[in-house]
């Protein structure tokens, strides 16, 4: 690690606006995580005042993501998140857990501001997170599900979510391992991984109090995140759950289902939302998330009335009418362009969800959330 002075890049750092890397002392120690939002102009003369260093190889990196296409860089950002947050979530005994955490929630939810369908995508689309530990992407796809309700149904800034976001990313950083096993696993589970499940949330807490966490909202929702109301959760010693903790495991609940697994493939946008107004009918968080994804979320593949396969996008004006992307045509062949449709015509209505699998053609995912 290479440090260079705060002061050499202090003009990028905007009033408002998250860190685009992380601010560290003269030892190389983590004083303030990239993500983290930066109050004011007071805030950041401070840190240049205490003599406060950065990274230069983060520095380069980040010169490079803002230098790419607006889709590349949203990809890039992503990206470099999940792999933090797996180096982070696999040791929670290191330095500045805390901190990281915090620091990771804000940037995540300022990237689902700032690109809520792409964010949709990354949790739809297997592809997208396939390169990560599913219980480190699983995990961030219940971040950004609070995050995409909160925003875009709640009215709350990104800032005002660090702590559900961070809780969210944290859920299951004593079983993570165990939950990689058993994406595996085929048949019933065992006895020992019965008992670790139940034991997880309480543990997760301890873990996050011996790293430093002190909020009460998140260690509650951690520790209560498979409880459910009328002792009927895991472990069932609440019979009136923190309700942040509730909607919490209902997303949980819901992100699962996009997940492969031994004995089933991940699920259809349309099936997962059926599943869950199964468990949980006329609950307000399964109507809202049905609000907010629908049948055909972005990173969906559809057939459509041509008979071609196309890739969802964006949300259209209606929820039976997505923006979509042809990329095969009706014979299954590759298209040499994707072609953008207006699936609320005719000829181009979405007649049902498809397996990715059906997909015999590379998915040009930068192209398609730059252009269209």
């Amino acid at each position: 690690m290479k440090l260079i002075p705060l002061t050499q890049v202090a003009a990028q750092i905007k009033a408002g606006a998250p860190l685009p890397w992380s601010v560290r002392d003269a030892h190389g120690g983590l004083l303030l995580a990239r993500g983290n939002l930066i109050g004011g102009e007071a805030m950041r003369d401070t840190l240049v005042e205490r003599g406060a260093f950065v990274d230069a190889d983060e520095v380069r990196a980040g010169q490079r993501e803002n230098s790419l296409p607006v889709g590349e860089r949203r990809i890039t950002l992503w990206s470099s998140l999940l792999t933090r947050l797996s180096l982070a979530l696999q040791d929670p005994a290191a330095r500045g857990l805390e901190t990281n955490l915090r620091g990771m929630a804000t940037e995540l939810a300022t990237l689902v501001q700032a690109d809520p369908d792409m964010s949709q995508a990354m949790l739809v689309h297997p592809e997208l997170c396939a390169a990560y530990p599913y219980s480190v992407a699983h995990s961030a796809h219940v971040a950004a599900t609070w995050a995409l309700v909160a925003l875009r149904h709640e009215g709350s800034a990104p800032q005002a979510l660090t702590v559900p976001v961070a809780a969210a990313l944290s859920m299951n950083i004593a079983m993570l391992s165990l939950q990689d096993r058993l994406t595996h696993l085929e048949g019933p589970l065992k006895a020992a991984h019965r008992a670790q499940i139940q034991q997880h949330p309480r543990q997760g807490a301890a873990l996050l109090r011996a790293a430093g966490v002190t909020d009460p909202l998140w260690l509650a929702m951690v520790e209560q995140h498979h409880e459910d109301a009328g002792d009927s959760g895991d472990p069932g010693a609440l019979p009136q759950p923190l309700p942040e903790a509730r909607r919490l495991r209902m997303m949980d609940v819901y992100c699962a289902c996009f997940g492969a697994r031994a004995h089933r493939p991940p699920l259809l946008a349309d099936n997962a939302v059926r599943r869950l107004f199964q468990q949980y009918p006329k609950d307000p968080t399964a109507l809202v998330l049905a609000k907010e994804f629908g049948l055909y979320p972005p990173g969906t593949v559809v057939r459509l009335a041509s008979l071609e396969l196309a890739l969802v996008v964006r949300r259209g004006p209606a929820a039976n009418a997505p923006v979509a992307v042809a990329l095969q045509n009706a014979s299954g062949e590759p298209r040499a362009t994707p072609a953008r449709r207006d699936t609320s015509l005719p000829a181009h209505k979405v007649i049902a969800a498809v397996s990715p699998s059906l997909l015999r053609v590379r998915i040009p995912w930068a192209q398609l959330f730059t252009t269209f």
